[in-house]
């Protein structure tokens, strides 16, 4: 009985010795990889549409006071300002209602949409990327996307 219990007890420290062991972690920087979704399913195959992004030292070379002076130099882009701080993406001579301006994926609501007059209140300066779709595939993002699509990306919600 003695001799049973001293071997139960030497077999159930076992698994507490083998946990507390360190296992040698190999460190590796990867690189960043950037992956978006689209809430409809596609196959990657079917999808032919012009996209343009800019990242790290060409976004912050080319930044700007407004999204339409950032994106002035993009294939299919030209700057459309009324007044000073104003300018507005025009996307292959879509303008207005028929550019959408989406910040981090989602639809921005302010005075942009309703004059021509007024700024976009997305801010091109804080940006961390810009994406600008051209062509039919931004017709997925809702009719207010006839001309094309330019998704802000700041991060201002971390991910968790």
């Amino acid at each position: 009985m003695k001799y049973t219990f001293m071997v139960a007890l030497a077999m159930s420290s076992l698994p507490c010795a083998v946990i507390a062991q360190d296992i040698p972690h190999n460190e590796h920087e990867l690189n960043e990889v950037v992956i978006s979704a689209s809430p409809l399913e596609e196959r990657s195959a079917g999808i032919n549409q012009a996209v343009s992004v800019l990242t790290g030292d060409t976004l912050h070379n080319k930044a700007a006071a407004t999204i339409g002076e950032t994106l002035r130099d993009e294939p299919g882009v030209t700057n459309s300002g009324f007044g000073p701080g104003v300018g507005k993406p025009v996307i292959r001579g879509q303008v207005g209602n028929r550019v959408k301006v989406m910040q981090d994926g989602l639809g921005t609501l302010d005075a942009s949409s309703a004059s021509g007059d007024h700024a976009i209140t997305t801010e091109a300066l804080v940006a961390e990327r810009i994406e600008v779709l051209r062509g039919p595939a931004t017709l997925r993002y809702g009719n207010g996307a006839i001309g094309g699509v330019v998704n802000v990306i700041d991060n201002r919600i971390p991910n968790t």
